[in-house]
């Protein structure tokens, strides 16, 4: 005779977690704020699947309706105009982003494995941004987090030694080995040319690497997305410094890449920024403390991950976990 389950016992189906949409009233707002991490209206409109006319116009609404001014001079986070009424406008966005249990965070290229197939992270386009201008971005609400590499930091900091923002607390992930790496391809006539940001963007790299490297290239702006970088070591011989505990071997090897300058050596600290009086419900709890497992595992991994050594460890910073609900 067939066991007769009761339906007590039974656990429902797991219901698909329905996509994040910002209120209507709030749609404007989302549409600058992404403008204001991705650093343009072109890149805004891509990640939106809108055209940049429509970007454009949205942005225009809502500058004349909180009377801001783009701000002219050098590139800076917040630049297209801020204003008390609008910070406490991104406060109620935060809010209810909170209240659906999402997060908005952003990092770089590099670090993107991090944030990569959580459903609480409503991810925004990578970006490399100064330290500082992470932090901004953090204090003023227009995300609720940031991974943010010590190299982009415009100091050196002692070992345990963190950084202070107003309004943004920062904590330690723990530090990472890194390594200059090339295509394969190239790596034989490979001739110290290393593909680095600008050195405003990420200035600690371009101090260390530059009295031992004979060729620092300044990426393009355009080149944000972690596509943008391998398509670069795919065409020609340029290195990169990159972590390999932040992704299994394997792909590593699928891209093609090989470590060259096997005598350097370099490192981050990688800090997680979060709003100083975050109050995050239990759901945004959960995905933080799935990024920052990810983030020990790779710690844990460290010079064992590194390429060309044998017998490394093959898991993965997303390996071994479940979903954050």
């Amino acid at each position: 005779m067939p066991i007769q389950r009761s339906a007590a016992v039974v656990p429902p189906p797991r219901r698909r977690r329905k996509s994040y949409r910002p209120p209507e009233m709030l749609l404007n707002l989302h549409v600058l704020d992404l403008m204001e991490v991705s650093g343009s209206q072109m890149r805004a409109a891509r990640s939106l699947s809108m055209h940049q006319t429509t970007v454009s116009r949205s942005y225009w609404e809502l500058a004349e309706q909180f009377r801001l001014q783009p701000a002219r001079g050098p590139r800076q986070v917040c630049r297209w105009g801020g204003s008390s009424s609008l910070r406490f406008l991104r406060l109620a966005s935060r809010a209810h982003r909170l209240e659906d249990g999402r997060l908005r965070l952003g990092t770089d290229a590099l670090h993107q494995s991090l944030l990569a197939g959580l459903p609480g992270v409503l991810q925004v386009p990578p970006c490399f941004h100064p330290a500082g201008d992470w932090a901004t971005l953090v204090a003023q609400g227009v995300l609720d987090g940031a991974l943010v590499s010590s190299l982009c930091h415009n100091q050196e900091l002692a070992s345990g030694e963190l950084p202070h923002w107003p309004g943004v607390q920062v904590l330690p992930l723990g530090t990472l080995p890194l390594q200059l790496v090339a295509h394969q391809r190239w790596a034989d006539v490979w001739e110290e040319q290393v593909l680095l940001p600008a050195a405003a963007v990420m200035p600690l790299p371009h101090g260390e690497l530059e009295p031992c490297i004979g060729n620092l290239e300044r990426a393009s702006r355009v080149w944000q997305d972690p596509q943008a970088w391998l398509e670069q070591l795919q065409q020609r011989p340029v290195a990169v410094p990159l972590c390999p505990a932040l992704a299994p071997r394997s792909w590593w090897q699928e891209q093609g890449l090989v470590p060259v300058a096997d005598g350097l050596f370099l490192q981050e600290q990688l800090w997680l920024l979060l709003p100083q009086e975050l109050q995050a419900p239990a759901a945004a709890k959960a995905t933080l403390r799935v990024i920052q497992r990810r983030a020990f595992r790779a710690v844990a991994r460290g010079a064992g991950a590194l390429l060309g050594l044998e017998g490394s460890l093959e898991e993965g910073v997303g390996a071994g976990e479940g979903a954050a609900e």
